[in-house]
């Protein structure tokens, strides 16, 4: 990885052949910040877009290494590999005729309900929207070596503990939703109808995008909400996807109750890194423990621990600058529970203060929570885990060079 300036080379010869396209050849410069950069993607606005067969790479003349590129929807999204603080760095987009498969695919899986996410022929997740369920999942969530950090029940087989039935690996709910419990999946719980999944692969990244009514028993629709995942390129010890909520006041007037039980992005993590099983709960303060970390405001939280045969290994939620009330509050536990929740403020606050975190929307309002998932090998100090943060909040500058 250059550490100083690195001066774009125009390259003069290529086994490739490039096409003759308005992508070909144009440059993007990055100015990286005070902090180190690591397979962090960032997007432009792009007004071209790659032929059916063609294939845009980000091309650094410094090392003349090429780095994956998502051309999609007017954006580009690239995927360096690097910056050290404070660097200039500039690259160039090479098209080629003859497009390989792309390093994300997304794929059906077993039936017409699962999509499976591969990274460089490696399974990653499967996104489960059957309507079956009361609401849809990722199961199983997999770090290096294709190890497991969230728990398996009741979908597979438990581990230890098969408590709390709705924690289902990594998900989004909500437990008072104009009264209807979207959490919970007792007898009186709401449900969380699958409408249209659409994906797609791609290089930089590949991407689920889902439409989804949530209703209360007797399933009466209380509001819509779209999601979207971008599963990115990175390296199999430092995982990261994107996940974009919206919702939507379809169906009349939407009151979000204050309530702690709920997570916009919920992870219930491996009975093995479980915190009441030697696995550690860390926020942004370096706060550790349900103690001091539930309830509290904090940028991000992580939930890292030892699996048998395999290290020390982690997942952790980063909460986006732009979202409700950031720096979220967390919903965390010893027994393996970690979820952004910014409404439950009465609950988590014990009282002090007479804050209440109800939010309502008006018919026709829209609201958008933005997060970033980290899964990675090692504990939080080994997984630079605020510095990805970083990445995430304050990303590097990047521009189109004219």
């Amino acid at each position: 990885m250059r550490k100083y300036l690195v001066l774009f080379v125009l390259c003069t010869a290529s086994t490739f052949a490039f096409a003759e396209e308005s992508l070909n050849g144009r440059r993007i410069s990055l100015e990286a910040g005070d902090h180190v950069t690591l397979n962090a993607p960032f997007t432009l606005p792009c007004d071209a877009e790659p032929g059916p067969n063609e294939q845009v790479k980000l091309f650094h003349g410094g090392t003349s290494k090429y780095f994956p590129v998502t051309v999609r929807n007017g954006e580009i999204t690239v995927l360096p590999e690097g910056a050290m603080p404070n660097s200039s760095h500039q690259y160039s987009l090479r098209v080629f005729n003859e497009a390989t498969p792309a390093k994300v695919q997304i794929t059906p899986g077993s039936d017409d309900s699962t999509l499976e996410v591969h990274i460089d022929d490696v399974h990653f997740t499967t996104y489960h929207h059957s309507n079956e369920n009361r609401k849809p999942f990722l199961w199983p969530v997999l770090s290096d070596g294709k190890v497991p950090v969230t728990r398996a029940w009741p979908m597979g087989e438990a581990e230890d503990k098969t408590d709390h039935p709705h924690h289902k690996s990594l998900w989004t709910a909500y437990g008072e939703v104009n009264n209807a419990d979207c959490w919970g999946e007792a007898d009186k719980a709401g449900y969380q109808i699958s409408g249209e999944v659409t994906h797609g692969s791609g290089d930089a990244y590949g991407w689920i995008a889902a439409s989804n009514t949530w209703t209360d028993t007797e399933k009466n629709p209380v509001v819509d909400e779209s999601r979207e995942y971008r599963f990115y390129a990175g390296k199999p010890s430092a995982r990261l996807f994107d996940v974009v909520v919206t919702f939507t006041a379809s169906h009349g007037d939407v009151l979000f109750s204050d309530t702690k039980e709920g997570g916009i992005v919920a992870v219930r993590v491996r009975d093995q890194i479980r915190a009441d099983r030697g696995g550690v709960i860390t926020n942004a303060e370096g706060l550790q423990g349900e103690k001091d970390t539930w309830g509290v405001a904090s940028p991000w939280c992580d939930y890292s621990g030892e699996i048998e045969g395999a290290g020390q290994h982690g997942i952790t939620v980063f909460d986006h600058p732009d979202n409700l009330r950031h720096p979220s509050r967390w919903h965390v536990r010893n027994y393996g529970l970690m979820g952004a929740n910014c409404f439950g403020l009465s609950y988590f606050t014990k009282g002090k203060g007479d804050l209440n975190g109800d939010y309502e929307m008006k018919k026709g309002d829209a609201l958008t929570f933005q997060y970033r998932v980290y899964v990675h090998a090692g504990d939080v100090e080994k997984a630079k885990v605020a510095d990805r943060y970083a990445d995430y909040a304050t990303p590097p500058k990047v521009a189109w060079v004219e």
